[in-house]
């Protein structure tokens, strides 16, 4: 037949066969699977092996056929690492292409009968184009699982959260679309867990020294205690963050598991699954910064709030001071709001510093602010003039109705049991806005009428 190599029919058939087989396959194990068994027939039964590229050039072992019986014959096969490796085993080698060049090599001892290698070479580009249409079903698959997540991890961001939310929230999720049991995130010096991981020790050592090797790797799978855990570093705009760790306990090759000189030779992840785990990493490194961001804002917001309350608030009495409350009276004064002043001080302050001491005056003034802040409303303004004076601005009331608050004010004070035996009074001076008027004069009448309040026997109002 024209165009058609020579070969036995029942061979050509059992080709035909074995090309249906691998264009049908679901998966790549199932596609290793079908490609390998194929060539072991047409290599005179030689063992094959599968070796995947890593992006660093090293080589991970990821299926081999047969599996059974003669493991310790095939040692040297399965305990290649490199391409340097393989060549000097003088295995008789094809490169299984990806879509962006050699995605890893199978081998085989040379064979003393085996068919022509045009066949081999058709079955191995069938399977690479197989291989490059099933990674790009799944990666469409994840990727939509991915997708989805990361609206939701976005979401996460813009309320309050941790890196431990993150991965409570998001981890079951994350776990089924990498089929894993357990998920790592390294991040300044702490380890944040889901699942099933290694204990801390052994990975924290790992990750270390992927980090003093100065690792730049897109991924990298980890061995001895850690082994089936695919690193990929958390990068932001050229800058490592950390690392995200998956973990799972199943190799590629579970049958060969057992053998435990070959396990650090075995794959536990394909290809596909490692970018996938580089498009996480890039998410989780990108929200980690924005919860850093927020996280930030949230410290400066408050600090702002507790340096502006410093410039505002009285330290001892916890009442406005005097800076807040001369620019509440100004505006006020602009504003031609009708208001009152009241300015007070306690009668005879100097004589319980001198008797009682200091401590017991600062406790006496708080006590004071405290009694004098429940009597007021809500708008009015109080602030620490002071010393032991205290001002009131009080907007909107008429002038009976500040006479009035101000002698509750006094009785108040005058029947409040302070921390010494002795009675406790204030005198009040009240003053209102007239047109024109400017802080100074306000001042000037407000404490004008406290003077006379006292002169005139203390514990009392004076309005002027």
């Amino acid at each position: 037949m024209s165009g058609v190599p020579s070969t036995p029919a029942n061979t050509f058939d059992d080709l035909c066969h074995a090309l249906g087989l691998i264009s049908s396959s679901k998966t790549p194990p199932e596609l290793f699977e079908r490609l390998a068994k194929t060539l072991h027939k047409l290599a005179d039964n030689q063992p094959i092996a599968l070796y995947r590229r890593l992006s660093t050039g090293n080589l991970r072992l990821a299926y081999c056929y047969p599996l059974e019986n003669n493991l310790a014959f095939h040692h040297a096969l399965l305990a290649i690492h490199c391409y340097d490796d393989l060549a000097a085993s003088k295995l008789q080698l094809y490169e299984l292409n990806g879509e962006h060049g050699v995605w890893g090599y199978i081998g085989h001892p040379p064979a003393a009968y085996a068919e022509p290698d045009k066949w081999i070479q058709l079955l191995i580009d069938s399977a690479s184009q197989r291989l490059r249409l099933l990674k790009a079903e799944c990666m469409v698959t994840r990727q939509l699982g991915l997708k989805s997540r990361r609206r939701l991890l976005y979401r996460d961001i813009k309320q309050p959260t941790s890196i431990d939310d993150i991965l409570q929230h998001h981890g079951a999720s994350w776990c089924d679309i990498f089929q894993t049991e357990g998920i790592a995130l390294a991040y300044q010096g702490d380890l944040h867990c889901f699942g099933k991981c290694p204990s801390r020790h052994p990975l924290f050592h790992q990750l270390q020294q992927l980090n003093q090797h100065n690792a730049h790797d897109e991924m990298t799978e980890l061995n001895g205690s850690c082994q089936g855990g695919m690193a990929a570093q958390l990068r932001v705009a050229n800058a490592a963050l950390g690392w995200l760790v998956l973990f799972r306990q199943q190799p590629l090759l579970p049958a060969l598991a057992a053998d435990t000189t070959l396990q650090g030779s075995l794959s536990y992840w394909t290809p596909l699954e490692a970018s996938m785990t580089i498009e996480l990493a890039d998410d989780l490194a990108v929200a980690i910064t924005a919860l850093e961001v927020v996280h930030l804002n949230r410290q400066l917001t408050k600090t702002n709030q507790r340096l502006e309350s410093l410039t505002r608030i009285d330290p001892l009495t916890k009442c406005w001071n005097r800076y807040y409350t001369e620019r509440v009276i100004e505006d006020a004064i602009h504003s031609s709001v009708n208001f009152a002043m009241l300015m007070f001080d306690i009668d005879d302050f100097k004589n319980i510093n001198d008797t009682y001491g200091h401590a017991t005056g600062d406790d006496i003034l708080r006590d004071m602010a405290f009694l004098v802040q429940k009597t007021l409303r809500d708008d009015d303004h109080f602030g620490r003039w002071g010393g032991d004076e205290f001002i009131i601005i009080v907007k909107r009331v008429s002038q009976d109705a500040c006479l009035q608050l101000a002698n509750r004010l006094c009785h108040n004070v005058e029947q409040h049991i302070f921390s010494i035996a002795d009675p406790l009074t204030i005198s009040i001076g009240l003053t209102l806005v007239q047109p024109d008027d400017q802080p100074r004069q306000l001042f000037e009448r407000a404490d004008q009428s406290m003077y006379l309040a006292k002169m005139a026997g203390k514990n009392q109002v004076f309005l002027c």
